[in-house]
């Protein structure tokens, strides 16, 4: 959860810090509203109920397994700031790739790129990242841990779609 949100927001930030705090988004406001509802909520879910390192019947075998837990040896404060840091980092080169790559390029009819388009790809890659992490981190692939990644993945380039092909005076009905 942490990791998540804090690479989401880093691109943000980033941008504001070279923008001198506009408050100019970067982010489409449906798919920032979407992010934690949709394009990444089920795989979190799935990941922290059904991912298991081991079997029930191991535990009980085992109690002493049960210390990890107890002793707070995978969420410590080393364990946070290692994965607030590794988002950071993560966040930071998604942004600089995005705005430095993206802005020179040329599209179809000879114009460069805009806020927009490094908005998005940024966003876009921020939601594939955090899902393939979480798949990363599985210590089992089962059938639907999968179906919720990768349609998670699949939700957003839906929405990314039919947002990008409505038209908001259509939309209200506006002309």
């Amino acid at each position: 959860m942490f990791y998540k949100n804090v690479m989401y927001v880093i691109p943000v930030w980033f941008f504001g810090f070279f923008s001198l705090f506009s408050g100019q988004a970067i982010y489409d406001n449906w798919m920032y509203q979407l992010y934690n509802v949709i394009f990444t909520f089920m795989p979190i879910c799935w990941f922290a109920v059904f991912d298991w390192e081991a079997s029930k019947e191991k535990f009980l075998e085992k109690p002493k397994l049960y210390k990890i837990g107890l002793e707070d040896i995978y969420f410590n404060n080393g364990a946070f700031w290692r994965i607030f840091f590794y988002a950071c980092f993560s966040g930071v080169f998604v942004w600089l790739i995005g705005f430095t790559t993206l802005d020179t390029a040329t599209n179809f009819n000879g114009t460069t790129g805009s806020l927009w388009v490094d908005g998005q790809f940024c966003f876009t890659a921020v939601v594939i990242i955090v899902n393939f992490k979480v798949l990363i981190a599985s210590s089992q692939w089962t059938c639907i841990s999968l179906f919720w990644i990768f349609g998670s993945i699949l939700s957003y380039l839906l929405c990314f779609y039919g947002l990008s092909a409505i038209s908001l005076f259509d939309l209200f009905g506006v002309f």
